[in-house]
């Protein structure tokens, strides 16, 4: 018998191995690392890949065949769903996998990741969102705790569209401590459940989520007792006729754990309902001026587009602020039609806001743009004569910097420490 051709391969972890024409491996070291692990070691491991990839390890080895069935993590992310074909083997995946934990035992989830964009509105509509509801329906039995469920359409026209509707079972899941969800819809009779309630929940993202009513949307904040981060984007109500009976539903929310927020897009939110903030970032519509500011003494760092008379009207309610950061709104319709009156109604207010007598350390000012020069100018010239502790103000600019540090650097300071950057 012929000698065969050895080639060594060094596998990028210290070991060696000789490959022989007949596809004969041996190995050269005496031990195998990934082996000498404990199950939930490698279960560990696992746990930080798509559940697909977690489920392809059990090729490696007998001992990780079914390893991957006992991981509490199930990551279906970054999902493209082409065409009917794609659905249907998706969904013959999720639901193997869900057989699979249930013959060896497994018995709860920690965290379930949905991720997926579609291509076809109708065929998500008809071959996908029915088994999305009957996979939530599951994990929610197995008591998940975080619940991601982030939807949308590859050419990214969902707002044209009616979004699905949001399982029901998610509002009587008491385990909940996160749920991040994007492009749903949400109903009056799920919310107004008698066993709705999240206990635990900590983290509410939401985005492209609409609502049969502002009621529906106070009382989904009204159930989250504990929350403290939370996130709202492009939120919509289909009947905006305000209650009376709005403003006792918000009198009664208790959301004192909430300390981050950010609102973008979103000018049904009802801003007095986060009184407990420490941090807030919002985008301001200016059609919708004035907004009902709570008065946020907790609140000490503070992101908002630059309007200026609704930037001066969050100011006086923030009488603790540390650090403020303007940033440009976006350009629209409605700003060609107020453009000239901004300049010409500028008015320095009697009474400055309470934070820039005593508490503004910072403030940063961006995108300062050529047609809104000059209204950023005396926005900036009014923090500067103001602001008494005021350390720091950076502007940045894409043209005119000169022009800018020119008028500023001359103008009168109220802190004679505060310096001045522009970039």
């Amino acid at each position: 018998m012929g000698k065969f051709a050895e080639t060594e391969v060094d596998d990028g972890i210290g070991e060696t191995f000789r490959y022989t024409e007949n596809n004969v491996v041996d190995s050269l070291a005496s031990e195998d690392r990934l082996s000498s692990l404990s199950d939930d070691i490698l279960r560990h491991i696992l746990s930080f890949n798509p559940t697909k990839d977690a489920v392809i390890t059990g090729v490696l080895s007998k001992r990780w065949i079914h390893l991957w069935c006992s991981i509490p993590f199930l990551d279906f992310t970054n999902i493209k769903l082409g065409n009917i074909e794609s659905i249907l083997h998706f969904n013959q995946l999720v639901n193997s996998v869900f057989v699979s934990r249930d013959i060896a035992g497994s018995r709860s989830i920690n965290s379930f990741y949905l991720d997926i964009e579609y291509a076809n509105r109708s065929h998500a509509y008809f071959h996908s969102f029915p088994n999305l509801t009957t996979f939530v329906n599951l994990v929610v039995k197995l008591k998940v705790q975080h619940l991601h469920l982030l939807l949308n359409m590859l050419n990214g026209l969902v707002d044209a569209d009616v979004p699905p509707r949001l399982p029901h079972s998610i509002f009587s899941c008491k385990t909940l401590e996160v749920l991040k969800l994007s492009w749903f819809r949400v109903e009056g009779f799920c919310v107004s459940s008698v066993q709705f309630g999240f206990p635990s929940l900590k983290t509410l993202h939401l985005k492209r989520i609409n609502f049969d009513n502002y009621r529906d949307m106070l009382l989904l904040l009204a159930g989250c007792p504990i929350l403290e981060d939370f996130k709202a984007f492009n939120l919509f109500v289909y009947n905006d006729v305000w209650e009376e009976s709005f403003c006792q539903v918000i009198q009664r929310l208790n959301l004192s754990k909430l300390i981050r927020a950010y609102i973008t897009d979103s000018c049904y939110f009802p801003l007095e309902a986060l009184f407990h903030l420490e941090f807030l970032k919002i985008q301001l519509m200016e059609m919708y001026t004035p907004y009902d500011f709570a008065t946020y003494h907790n609140l000490t760092h503070l992101v908002i587009n630059n309007i200026w008379d609704s930037v001066l009207q969050a100011l006086h309610h923030c009488p603790k602020l540390q650090n403020l950061e303007l940033y440009q709104k976006t350009h629209s319709w409605w700003d060609e039609h107020i453009e000239g009156q901004e300049q010409e109604s500028w008015v320095d207010p009697k009474f400055p806001p309470q934070c820039l007598q005593l508490s503004l350390r910072t403030c940063t000012i961006r995108d300062f743009t050529f047609s809104d020069l000059q209204h950023n100018i005396m926005l900036a010239r009014y923090i500067l004569n103001n602001a008494k502790v005021l350390q720091t103000m950076t502007i940045w600019s894409d043209k005119d910097q000169p022009q800018i540090e020119r008028e500023l650097s001359s103008c009168p300071r109220a802190s004679a420490t505060c310096q001045l950057s522009v970039y």
